[in-house]
């Protein structure tokens, strides 16, 4: 027998889990890589980089649904869930991995029209099926982490006969199962109501595809009501649906580097409550964004336009982005905690964690603000500054950041050391300011696509998946852990 089976409490944790045929380390690499590899054949294979028709939409969702993967990796590993996962169901470490193959399969149709034409609905069940797992996969960690400080309590009772029951065994309803919550820690509660804020975007997703492929269907009634047709509606959708997903990955990656450098537990007063507060405005970020955004999908909700100027008031701050902005506020507040230890600054993999989330932050809220505010510009003679902003930013100030992001975090989960360390995270910082200055200067100095800018903005995104590349071989050589939970 496994010595380690003598430590204490892994009896317990052998009682409640599963024996697992692959390592999360294995299933880790894998998705790295495949993500890099959806990501580069993105540019590479004709399709525009630029969120601008279905195919390219509907591909995109392939990197999203790996990013989604490896957040739930790290959600797993960093509040050790399987220690306490229920026996009977299929692992969630295995639906998260099978959502980026289908995902991947599904994506490789929609690479090119004619290969998708001569498949017809193969990529799109292909892909709802990905949709349907990574689903699963936010849903499943959102139960297992509301009840998980009660498992831990020993407190939470599984009997369920029916749903009321079920329910009841989410809800903290007694005294015993609320004192189970005391100290858990506000990166815990950030972590969960971004996972919440995911399921709530991705079901707002399955309603926009649904109209889109179907049309108004049984939802032509309530399509009626809001008064929108069925182009309206999903148009009314769509935009809900990608920033919900975006900003619930942020506040849940601002929650796992949290908990995982430690900074809401270590270091001077000062700066343990400094990291509260920038957690908690997270926290409230995406709690506002997901009423906000929900309204806009829901309700057709309107924002108001802000701070408005110019001729018939053309420039001005979108409401709703304004408010997404609050989680970008508490990441920079938390980022600022971290940049004030010493030990940070001799640790280049926190760096450029923290690095990618001020770029992310420059980008998408320094620069889009700037730009919503001079639109008299922006829409007229800058036009195409505006037009390759709008490219460019989804990809390489939110998503491209939030991977490089993600993929760091698993090379220090994985206690990865030595040279492979270095080079992933060397070739991910030049990625990062590579990607980050390239999309500013095209921008803002030359929007030709025959210019330096340009070329410094595709360098940078081919870095940036080098560098989830040479992640993924490096998580694959960093040490098993003594206690892997794996099938020999």
């Amino acid at each position: 027998m496994d010595q380690t089976l003598d430590r204490p409490g892994v009896l317990k944790a052998v009682t409640f889990t599963h024996e697992y045929a692959f390592s999360m380390k294995r299933l880790a690499w894998w998705t790295l890589m495949i993500t890099a590899v959806m990501g580069a054949l993105y540019f590479l294979v004709g399709v525009p980089p630029a969120l601008d028709n279905y195919f390219a939409k509907m591909y995109f969702h392939t990197i999203g649904i790996g990013l989604a993967a490896l957040a739930a990796y790290l959600v797993i590993d960093t509040f050790d869930l399987e220690s306490y996962e229920p026996p009977l169901d299929f692992p969630i470490r295995y639906r998260a991995f099978l959502s980026v193959v289908f995902g991947a399969l599904g994506g490789l149709l929609f690479l090119n029209r004619d290969v998708f034409t001569s498949f017809p609905d193969v990529g799109v069940v292909l892909l709802v099926v990905a949709f349907v797992l990574i689903f699963d996969v936010a849903g499943a960690l959102l139960v297992e982490l509301i009840v998980l400080p009660r498992k831990k309590a020993g407190v939470y009772d599984t009997r369920s006969h029916s749903l009321v029951d079920y329910v009841g065994r989410l809800v903290p309803f007694r005294a015993v199962d609320r004192a189970a919550y005391r100290g858990v820690g506000s990166g815990y509660w950030l972590a969960v109501v971004s996972i919440a804020s995911a399921c709530v975007a991705m079901i707002i997703g399955f309603i926009n595809l649904w109209v889109r492929a179907f049309g108004p269907s049984f939802f032509g009634g309530y399509m009626g009501w809001l008064g929108l047709d069925a182009k309206g509606f999903q148009d009314a959708t769509l935009d809900p649906h990608s920033h919900m997903v975006a900003l619930a990955i942020v506040g849940l990656v601002v929650a796992l580097a949290t908990v995982r450098f430690g900074v809401l537990d270590k270091g001077s007063a000062a700066r343990r409550m400094m990291t509260r507060i920038g957690v908690a405005i997270a926290f409230v970020g995406v709690i506002l964004t997901s009423l906000i955004l929900g309204a806009v999908a829901f309700f057709n909700y309107q924002p108001p336009t802000l701070f408005t100027s110019g001729p018939d008031g053309v420039n001005g701050m979108a409401g709703d982005d304004l408010i997404m902005t609050i989680v970008f506020v508490g990441a920079m507040v938390v980022a600022a905690v971290v940049l004030t230890e010493r030990r940070s600054w001799r640790d280049p993999l926190r760096l450029t964690v923290v690095g990618a989330w001020v770029a992310t932050f420059a980008i998408t809220v320094l620069q889009g603000f700037y730009i919503e505010l001079n639109q008299d510009q922006f829409g007229g003679t800058l036009a195409a500054n505006d037009a390759n902003f709008a490219a460019a930013h989804p990809i390489t100030g939110i998503f491209l950041m939030l991977i490089l992001s993600v993929a760091l975090l698993l090379v220090d989960v994985y206690r990865v050391t030595g040279m492979m360390r270095r080079i992933a995270v060397a070739v991910g910082a030049i990625g990062l300011l590579a990607a980050a200055f390239g999309t500013t200067l095209w921008t803002f100095v030359d929007p030709s696509t025959s210019g330096l800018p340009y070329y410094l903005y595709i360098a940078g995104i081919a870095i940036s998946f080098l560098a989830i590349v040479i992640a993924a071989l490096a998580v694959r050589t960093g040490p098993t852990e003594a206690f892997d939970r794996t099938t020999p």
